[in-house]
């Protein structure tokens, strides 16, 4: 079990939030020359956290701890919350201002699904006019998880919280929890100071990852569902990352290749030439290996 595991089995309540552990399919949502790529590789590419498409993504999560932090100060330490709030106060200023001290640091790779196999709002992001559309690659959630596991990737996982109710409760929760540890080592006269300081960075740590499962309640209708790699750059035995340019920055990834058994399905997005996509994708099925996995059409209609 990784260390992020035990930090997940900490907050069972919440780890039950993000993924119930029920099998079922997810579906990563793309445009078909990546799809090609995808399946002609068998690899699945992980980006960093920080360079997602909107910055605002992943600060919407450390402005709302930090807030949160001012809110409920009357109830938590404040020699603990104070080097917390420091800490995520300066993660946000560096993701809106820039930074460039990136040694030995922990890095969170994440990549995209939904747990819906024909959306309307997620195949908008891929379609160019009648004659061109996206497409999706059902995955078996379990067999997916549990061969990066076997590999070495130790993933994180679950669903998106877009209700802000709920994130807030959640990162109450956090709160409570770990200022209850704090206040009690306090009163240990055994407590070291590594002691507390561990206290500190764990409460850091499962902030940082909750916090990625959070995301404004402006996009819930995406349905989405992530999965996570951490990954200590610059440290002996971290894993290699590539670079590759998007929407002219140089997005670190992480690969991951996964296998054919994992794969459930392949849908085809909204469009007008329906017959000949379909009869195009099995084909290009065929060509890789991937013949046994079923094709599906959109039922979504398309106006003209």
């Amino acid at each position: 079990m990784s260390y992020y595991d035990v930090l997940l089995e900490k907050i069972p309540k919440i780890k039950k939030v993000l993924d119930n552990d029920e099998n079922y399919p997810i579906y990563h949502y793309t445009k078909p020359e990546k799809l090609l790529n995808i399946l002609e590789h068998g690899a699945l590419r992980f980006s960093n956290a920080l360079y997602l498409n909107d910055k605002e993504e992943i600060a919407y999560s450390y402005r709302l701890i930090v807030t949160l932090i001012d809110e409920y100060q009357h109830e938590l330490n404040p020699n603990l919350f104070a080097k917390v709030k420091n800490h995520f106060t300066n993660k946000y200023r560096h993701i809106i201002n820039g930074n460039n001290d990136f040694v030995n640091k922990l890095e969170y790779f994440t990549t995209s699904f939904s747990t819906e196999s024909d959306n309307l709002t997620l195949w908008n992001n891929y379609a160019k006019g009648k004659n061109y559309t996206g497409y999706n690659i059902g995955f078996d959630k379990k067999k997916l998880v549990s061969e990066m596991t076997e590999n070495g990737y130790l993933p994180i996982y679950g669903s998106v919280i877009y209700d802000k109710k709920k994130q807030i409760k959640i990162i109450h929760a956090i709160f409570k929890k770990w200022n209850m540890q704090f206040e009690r080592a306090l009163k240990n006269k055994k407590t070291t100071e590594v002691k507390l300081f561990d206290i500190l960075f764990e409460l850091i740590d499962v902030l940082s990852i909750v916090s990625i499962f959070f995301k404004n309640p402006q996009f819930e209708n995406e349905k989405e569902y992530r999965i996570v790699i951490v990954n200590a750059f610059g440290t002996e035995g971290s894993k290699q990352t590539g670079i590759v340019e998007k929407n002219g920055l140089f997005v670190p990834y992480l690969e991951y290749k996964f296998s054919k058994d994992s794969v459930a399905s392949i849908n085809i997005g909204p469009t007008f030439d329906e017959n000949i996509f379909y009869t195009s994708t099995n084909r290009m099925l065929y060509n890789f290996g991937y013949q046994d996995k079923e094709v599906y059409r959109s039922k979504i209609p398309l106006r003209y």
